[in-house]
């Protein structure tokens, strides 16, 4: 029977994928298993004990020792000690495997996230500014068909709006998350301000996240490691906002606002490879 071209390959990475789940499943069999082993091998091994016992100890099946007790049953637990080792090499290999994978993740995600920001630098350096805007809207608009995050009220009771004002939710972009949220243009306004004014009067380090606790939306992995710290010519994180006509699959076009920064959140690595 000849195998179909690429079934070899595919089956591969799917099992390269999937070993840490494989593994993780014949682990969890693996105490089940070994537990009714040991639940099975208990009565056999009594047995034997008793029998040892009254042979040494002139009839007596209750007067072994630990050390005799041992030497007469431990062939009854050989399978479930095997048993038991493998679960327990199965554990430690699925979350070895589950590091490995998360390192490379990470690898992958640090080299995405460094080429793209190559990518924004070099497309103002070589068409301006207005290009890397256009490009922005293009992105927004091709996204535009997935799930939108909602968030109409801010976090921790934080409220930036004027007691009483009744603005409209507006749809934004976020750039730096690439994600969607709905918030008014006054809450946005206002956590862009306060975001400086704690960057002013913090000790000159703002993360990521704290934007996103301002603007009342979840943070992102990762956000807490990485801002904007005062530096020769940055004292103030600036925003770019534009506007786009986007799909959002229900309604037909609406009018959506991209929130970028020119200088996008670094981390202290990064930050003195700067400097």
């Amino acid at each position: 029977m000849k195998i179909p071209t690429g079934l070899v390959p595919k089956a591969e990475r799917f099992l390269k994928k999937a070993s840490p789940t494989i593994l993780t499943c014949i682990g969890a069999a693996g105490v089940v298993a070994t537990a009714i082993m040991a639940a099975k091998a208990t009565p056999k091994a009594l047995k034997l004990i008793h029998s040892d016992s009254r042979i040494n100890h002139d009839g007596d099946p209750n007067a072994y020792t630990k050390k005799e007790a041992v030497a007469s049953c431990w062939r009854c637990y050989v399978p479930t000690v095997i048993v038991g080792g493998s679960t327990i090499a199965c554990i430690f290999g699925a979350n070895a495997l589950n590091k490995r994978q998360q390192a490379a993740l990470a690898s992958a995600y640090g080299l995405v996230s460094q080429a793209y920001n190559d990518y924004k630098r070099k497309v103002r350096e070589n068409f301006g500014e207005e290009a890397h805007r256009d490009i922005m809207r293009q992105i927004a608009a091709e996204r535009s068909s997935g799930a939108t995050i909602i968030s109409p009220n801010l976090i921790n009771g934080s409220c930036l709006e004027f007691e009483g004002a009744n603005e409209e939710q507006r749809l934004f972009y976020d750039a730096m998350s690439e994600r969607y949220f709905q918030a008014t243009i006054s809450q946005v306004l206002q956590a862009e301000y306060h975001l400086n004014r704690n960057f002013a009067l913090g000790g000159g380090f703002i993360t990521l996240n704290n934007f996103y606790e301002f603007l009342g939306i979840e943070g992102v992995q990762g956000g807490d490691d990485i801002g904007w710290m005062v530096s020769d010519g940055l004292y103030w994180v600036d925003f770019d906002h534009s506007r786009a006509m986007v799909d959002d699959g229900l309604n037909g076009e609406v009018e959506c606002f991209i929130i970028d920064a020119p200088f996008p959140p670094v981390s202290e690595a990064e930050y003195d490879e700067y400097l």
